[in-house]
């Protein structure tokens, strides 16, 4: 049904993709889709569900299987390069990525609930590619994710309030040897029945790539967990009741180089805009605004497009999401902040009818 519905849009993913693989690394799909089979066998050593998933979007869309996977292998088969093509993909800041995630309390005037959100910074292709997916797995909490055609997750929220933000991240160690791809880490934590199951499901695995994870629930819970290749011993975890976070590591003795930083200081701008706005307090309207800000622009929290640049290596917030876990509600731009509406959105709704489609 995935595939099928939003065939054009799976489509285009590739198509995009084709494209970023060809400027950052001269590879072609086909060997995109080479260096992506590996990773089969520990997505589904992870979760079971995942690779009969994958295949099915496949055949809804009418696109191969090697097609999906690679799509959401991409990160890992970028670092799977050779250490000069590696490099050289992190110094044009080939998977830096440009999002800005924060969690905090409201003010009690508010209801004191938590409120987790972030602006999704991206190429401009994705902005036609990205589709808002409600899906509701056997035997696992349902689940609203907005997320990239032809994905299995990337940030929201499922019915047992468990919400998920994520941050691109770099390290030294990023090879690209098989292991866990962070996209299957992200629909496992949305899948999660717990706050507790969700934390796990980011630590437990041996994972194939560095990334940053900021999970919150309806009962006040919220930790940033950052990770780098591996297992339980590279992870660090920070549960303070603010919390933000943009594409650098901030785990200071972490064992391993933080290569997200080559392409300079747009990520360490974001975090202090995102950090004063949790420090000066207020309510969600004050958490919103820091999603709409320009200072530092073009190294702003809110992105735009740079005409002096190709497509392929720019980036511009294709959406932003405000979500209150206890609520189950999500909203939603269309857009940057700046310029589009957020749409409310209600999970508990959007996931019934998706039981009803799949029955």
């Amino acid at each position: 049904m995935y595939g099928e519905a939003a065939s054009e849009r799976v489509h285009g993913s590739l198509a995009l993709y084709e494209r970023i693989f060809a400027t950052y690394t001269g590879l072609d799909w086909r060997h995109v889709r080479d260096r992506a089979g590996p990773f089969a066998d520990a997505i589904d050593d992870y979760d079971e569900q995942l690779l009969p998933e994958l295949e099915g979007v496949a055949e809804g869309a009418g696109v191969e299987a090697e097609d999906v996977l690679a799509l959401n292998v991409r990160t890992e088969v970028m670092f799977g390069l050779d250490e000069r093509a590696a490099q050289a993909a992190a110094e044009a800041g080939a998977e830096a990525g440009e999002c800005t995630a924060l969690c905090a309390r409201t003010v009690p005037a508010e209801g004191g609930r938590t409120i987790h959100a972030q602006n999704w910074d991206w190429k401009p292709g994705a902005a036609k590619t990205c589709v808002l997916l409600a899906c509701a797995p056997h035997g696992r909490p349902g689940f609203v994710t907005l997320v990239e055609a032809g994905l299995l997750a990337k940030c929201g929220m499922n019915e047992a309030g468990v919400a998920l933000t994520a941050n691109a991240l770099m390290s030294s160690r990023d090879r690209g040897a098989p292991g866990v791809p962070f996209h299957a880490i992200l629909r496992r934590v949305l899948t999660a029945a717990t706050f507790e199951e969700a934390v796990e499901a980011v630590t437990r695995p041996v994972r194939a790539s560095s990334g940053n994870y900021l999970i919150s629930d309806g009962h006040g819970h919220s930790v940033n967990v950052e990770t780098g290749p591996g297992g339980p011993e590279a992870v660090y975890a920070t549960g303070t009741p603010s919390l933000a976070h943009a594409n650098h590591f901030l785990w200071q003795d972490r064992p391993f180089k933080d290569v997200g930083r080559i392409g300079g200081d747009d990520s360490l701008r974001r975090q202090a805009a995102a950090e004063r706005a949790l420090a000066a307090g207020g309510g969600a309207d004050a958490l919103v605004e820091v999603l709409r800000d320009h200072q530092n622009y073009p190294d702003s929290v809110c992105a735009h497009r740079d005409a002096e640049l190709a497509p392929e290596m720019d980036y511009v917030t294709i959406a932003s999401i405000v979500m209150r876990p206890a609520l189950r509600t999500m909203d939603v731009s269309q857009g940057s902040p700046c310029e589009q509406p957020y749409d409310a959105l209600d999970v508990a709704e959007l996931v019934a009818s998706a039981r009803t489609a799949a029955v």
